[in-house]
Parts: structure tokens; C-alpha cells; sequence
């Protein structure tokens, strides 16, 4: 594909974007458009970025979901890597023995020889990251020239997206509950363990306070938990 053809399809994946009215469906056409017109590459995934964790929305070949589940599994890889370092990642998988060796050996497994995952950023935050595999052999600079411009692409339509801003939200509201819960069971074992009550009890003397004074359990819990720490 020429230059002047890759600007075309470009500009033409820009247009169909603006008429999406999913995340998942422009984030599939971006996955494609990837396909097409990055030099060497068979196979693509788009990986979205909730609360520190990437999650794999679109891929376009089997080989591409399962090595970015290899990732996820091993906790190693260039995706991961290129989402926590915030820089594309341009990998020769026979020389990625000794840096990705769980990937390393599922990628040649599958007869991946090359992978380029590049950072979709807005503002200071990753938001996703766009994966490439070749079984030609590792990609060139003009592959990481257009890979960036289709990042720059996912990064405005997550942006644009209420099912990433709902799906954000309900994760940190998850993440939150989990946080209050920890400190309510670390309250909880504070009671336990100074007044020599059962946990039924302790809890109990948590619901009262709370009630007693017209606070939450979890500002009752907190407070105990500061009472303890100031005291030592």
C-alpha cells in the first residue's frame, strides 16, 4: 500500500468513526483498518485501560486475542509493557527470549515473528493500546508511523464514548466499595481484639455508634482506625 493510499484510507476511517455510535464498533474498524494498511500486519487487538488493568475490547484474528490473554496470564509482554511505560513497543519475538519468555515462546508457538503495541493516550492517561502481530517478520518504522496515527484515533473515540465513561465509573465505584470494605473489616478486627468481642458483636457495636451518632459505619470505622493509629 502506498503512502498516498494509506492517507486515503486514513481520511476514510476518520469519516466512518464520526458515524459510529459504539465504542465497540469504531474500535473493530480502527482493529481492521490496522490490518490494512500497516505494512506486515496479519492480526490486531485493541486493549482498553480500566483502573490499571488493560482488558482486550476487539481483535481481529484468533492468534491476537490469545496472545494478548498469554499477557495477561504470564503478567508480562509487549502490550503491558507499552501500557505502563506509555511508549510503543516494536518487537523481534526471536530476540524476546530473555525479556518476554512466556511470550516469547506462545508468539513463536503460533508463528508471530514480529509485534508492535504503540499507547493510546489522552492527555497524560493511556486509555487503551493497539496490538499488531506479523508472521512476516518484525514491523518497520513506517508500521509504527501509521500505528501512531490509528492510536491517536482510538484515544478520541474511547474519549468520546459514555460506554467507557459508564464502564469507568462503575469500576471505580467497585473499587471504592472494596476500599470501605477493608477498612470496615480492619475496624472490625481492631474491636475483636480490644474489647474481646465475637466479630457478631463487633460489628454490632459499629452498627450502634453509627446509628448512635447519626454517622456512617464507615466513618465509625475510620475513625477507629485513626484512633489506633495516633495511638501507637
Amino acid at each position: 500500500m502506498s503512502a498516498d493510499e494509506v492517507a486515503s484510507a486514513l481520511e476514510q476511517l476518520s469519516a466512518v468513526l464520526q458515524s459510529q455510535r459504539t465504542l465497540g464498533a469504531a474500535l473493530a474498524n480502527i482493529a481492521e483498518a490496522a490490518v490494512v494498511s500497516v505494512p506486515g500486519c496479519d492480526a490486531g487487538s485493541i486493549a482498553l485501560s480500566l483502573e490499571g488493568r488493560s482488558a482486550t475490547a476487539v481483535a481481529t484474528a484468533r492468534v491476537a486475542l490469545e496472545l494478548d490473554l498469554v499477557q495477561y496470564d504470564g503478567d508480562e509482554g509487549p502490550c503491558l509493557t507499552a501500557f505502563r511505560s506509555i511508549e510503543t513497543l516494536r518487537l523481534d519475538v526471536i530476540e524476546a527470549d530473555e525479556v518476554f519468555p512466556h511470550f516469547a515462546r506462545a508468539a513463536q508457538a503460533r508463528g508471530v515473528r514480529g509485534v508492535l503495541s504503540l499507547p493510546a493516550t489522552w492527555g497524560t492517561e493511556v486509555v487503551a493500546t493497539l496490538n499488531l502481530y506479523s508472521r512476516q517478520g518484525p514491523f518497520d518504522e513506517s508500521a509504527v508511523s501509521i500505528g501512531s496515527v490509528l492510536a491517536a484515533q482510538i484515544a478520541i473515540a474511547v474519549s468520546r464514548s459514555p460506554e467507557y465513561a459508564a464502564a469507568r465509573a462503575t469500576v471505580e465505584q467497585a473499587q471504592r466499595n472494596l476500599d470501605d470494605r477493608a477498612h470496615i473489616d480492619l475496624a472490625t478486627g481492631l474491636l475483636m481484639a480490644t474489647q474481646g468481642c465475637t466479630t457478631e458483636q463487633a460489628e454490632g457495636l459499629l452498627r450502634q455508634t453509627a446509628d448512635h451518632e447519626a454517622a456512617t459505619i464507615l466513618q465509625i470505622a475510620d475513625r477507629i482506625l485513626d484512633q489506633h493509629n495516633n495511638s501507637r
